[in-house]
């Protein structure tokens, strides 16, 4: 087993979306580096990639209350200004990419661990769509069952877009997951699960976050979107210590392409809220 695959599990399958568009190879773990590299196999054109990822993109933006007054309001008069009005999909470039590469970095996660890991749907409580939203860029609670009774593990996120891949974008990741960072938004994680589930709630309060880091339940996953040179920038650049870090490389022959595509056809489907 591969040190990449003890923290997160194994790449998807082409079952899912992201196994049949992405092949991983884990390069052989060092003392300061960690790297799961992801390269295509279907290019990002691929329409069933883009339908999938389109909805995902919704489905972090909109929570059901406001898709449903979306499908309500679509056969009324004025449809177009109440969307705007209640718009959840970003406009601005820069905003666009950075929370599609996190909802990747979510997915991702959840992918390789096969399972629906709880966690805060952030976007959809941004008051400025087009402003990025502060705070941890992933945070996802595995709640599990031993013999002991509750455990729990964290799975803590840093990821970012960029159209050429740099040092620069390496070592800022890098350096929001050393490993001393401790997540800011569990005590806001908790507060918005109590809001549906508070048996749940109640029991992730229980844990001491600093506790489930000195047992090394406190996984790290650096996450960076760009084109195919990405890998290599990765492995020339990153040195990090944490040997609770895995940084995934994703590397795309037209990352920004794909972006477009992807807010396309979620903007499409808010239009014409009935199919989803």
């Amino acid at each position: 087993m591969t040190k990449q695959t003890d923290l997160i599990g194994n790449h998807p399958n082409a079952e899912h979306p992201l196994g049949a568009w992405l092949k991983a190879n884990d390069i052989p773990a060092t003392a300061t580096k960690c790297h799961r590299e992801l390269t295509e196999i279907n290019n990002e054109e691929n329409e069933n990639l883009i339908l999938w990822m389109a909805k995902k993109i919704i489905s972090h933006h909109y929570d059901s209350f406001r898709l449903e007054q979306l499908k309500k309001k679509y056969a009324e008069l004025g449809f177009p200004k109440y969307a705007e009005q209640n718009r959840k999909l970003p406009i601005v470039d820069k905003v666009k990419k950075g929370n599609a590469t996190e909802i990747i970095l979510i997915e991702y996660i959840q992918s390789t661990l096969n399972k629906e890991l709880t966690h805060a749907f952030k976007l959809r409580y941004n008051p400025n769509v087009d402003q990025a939203i502060k705070g941890d860029d992933t945070l996802l609670v595995d709640l599990f069952q031993q013999e002991s009774g509750d455990d729990l593990k964290i799975y803590l996120g840093e990821s970012k877009f960029r159209k050429i891949p740099d040092k620069t974008a390496v070592n800022d990741i890098s350096f929001s997951l050393e490993k001393e960072k401790m997540p800011l938004s569990y005590p806001f994680l908790v507060q918005e699960i109590a809001k549906t589930n508070k048996g749940l709630a109640s029991k992730l309060d229980d844990f001491i976050v600093q506790d489930i880091k000195d047992k090394g339940q406190l996984i790290y996953t650096g996450l960076l979107l760009s084109n195919q040179n990405t890998s290599a920038n990765v492995e020339r650049n990153l040195n990090n210590d944490n040997p609770e870090l895995i940084f995934i490389s994703i590397g795309i022959q037209n990352p920004e392409n794909f972006i477009n595509l992807v807010f396309d056809k979620a903007n499409e489907l808010i239009a014409n809220p009935s199919t989803l």
